[in-house]
């Protein structure tokens, strides 16, 4: 029989997982179209992407602390009654200035989806079985960087620039109930089973200091960094080089499956490679093929730089890469700090790539003004970082290896 408690479990992740990437993702095709309602600049509406990413970032590192002091599921009810609230009233914004303030309650609310269903995953497995979870799930939520443009692609056509909003209240209120009816008080930290005195340090702040001084946690945290910034740049960017290139908003749409099909395609063979090799070497594979997708950018977008696949088909190399380092680097970090303290660590990671990706995404509208060569350097600039970032973390030999059993 199937384990209907087990595939439950997957559901919650997965759900929880995708809200912050769909609320982000779903209203990428409208941007344009945002400009000319506010009467603003392309670099001013990318601000309410950029402050959606900063609250995402602030929001972790509370919301990590909070899910280890008060268990998992009274944050993930408050963190979503937030977000659904806050998507209703994006879509009645009248004003840019509306609009970004919501955006950052909206984000406020979604980040708690984001730690918590990296938590609850270290909470019931081992490093070995954290990376096959991860790498079942991940390529599902994966899917929103495609369903979610697709989707507001058709939304903006059809009813405006709004209509992705009433679309994601109605996603954050099935959430909602989900986190009151779907999560068991047994879902909780490991650390609840401790004994007061080691729970009364799990709080202190200076677990954020261990954590970050941890060379492996750091080591993977900023290749999860390095591909989610890259990623974020390239959805931030793409519409208005789309536009610029003569594209409606509801062909954008069908630009981002490309990215979800490899990104889940790296998953699916990370989590194969992982029975029969170690987590070093998978990492290995994933970080080759991502800066080789940087490379290939910058030479397609030089040439064919009025093309869409000049770029939409080097960042699929890009995402396909990603898809190996996002689940791999994941459970590496996680599984490299105290379990206690789990949250703190989820939220840290979340927090760090976060607040990076807002400087990103804030930049490359300044940078970049909807060209798709600047936008192709920008990239391999990132792409340059993770393998910095890779090589701090080979320097330091982590000592927990996967390995095939």
């Amino acid at each position: 029989m199937l384990n209907l408690n087990y595939y439950y479990f997957l559901l919650a992740i997965i759900m929880m997982g995708s809200v912050g990437m769909f609320a982000t993702d779903i209203y990428l095709p409208a941007l344009p179209s945002m400009t000319v309602y506010f009467n603003c600049s392309q670099t001013e509406i990318q601000v309410s992407f950029t402050v959606f990413l900063l609250g995402l970032a602030s929001c972790q590192l509370l919301a990590g602390m909070l899910a280890d002091k008060f268990g998992r599921k009274k944050v993930a009810i408050t963190g979503f009654l937030l977000f659904t609230t806050a998507s209703l009233l994006c879509a009645y914004a009248n004003t840019l200035s509306q609009l970004i303030v919501l955006r950052l309650f909206q984000a406020a609310g979604a980040g708690v989806g984001s730690v918590l269903s990296r938590a609850l995953v270290v909470d019931r497995y081992d490093r070995k079985q954290a990376v096959k979870i991860f790498s079942t799930t991940f390529p599902i939520i994966g899917l929103s960087a495609a369903v979610g443009p697709l989707i507001g692609g058709y939304l903006t056509y059809f009813w405006g620039w709004r209509a992705p909003f009433f679309f994601i209240t109605i996603y954050g209120l099935i959430m909602l109930l989900f986190a009151c009816f779907g999560l068991s008080n047994k879902q909780e930290s490991v650390q609840n089973k401790n004994d007061e005195t080691k729970q009364v340090k799990t709080y202190r702040i200076q677990n954020y200091w261990s954590v970050i001084c941890n060379p492996e946690f750091l080591g993977y945290a900023l290749i999860i960094c390095a591909s989610f910034c890259v990623f974020r740049s390239y959805t931030v960017e793409s519409p208005f080089v789309f536009s610029r290139q003569g594209y409606a908003a509801e062909e954008m749409g069908h630009f981002y499956i490309g990215l979800s099909i490899a990104y889940i395609l790296g998953n699916l063979l990370a989590k194969k490679l992982i029975n029969t090799r170690s987590m070093e070497k998978v990492l290995r594979v994933g970080m080759s093929i991502f800066v080789f997708g940087g490379l290939c950018m910058i030479g397609a977008s030089l040439i064919f730089e009025e093309s869409a696949y000049a770029i939409i088909l080097p960042m699929s190399i890009i995402t396909l890469g990603n898809g190996f380092l996002f689940p791999v680097s994941s459970a590496g970090a996680m599984t490299s700090v105290r379990s206690e303290i789990s949250g703190t660590a989820s939220g840290l990671i979340g927090a760090i790539q976060f607040v990076l990706a807002a400087f990103c995404t804030n930049w490359i509208g300044e940078v970049c003004h909807g060209k798709a060569f600047p936008m192709s350097i920008f990239i391999a600039a990132i792409v340059l970082v993770g393998l910095c970032s890779y090589f701090w973390l080979v320097m330091y030999k982590p000592k927990t290896q996967v390995t095939a059993t």
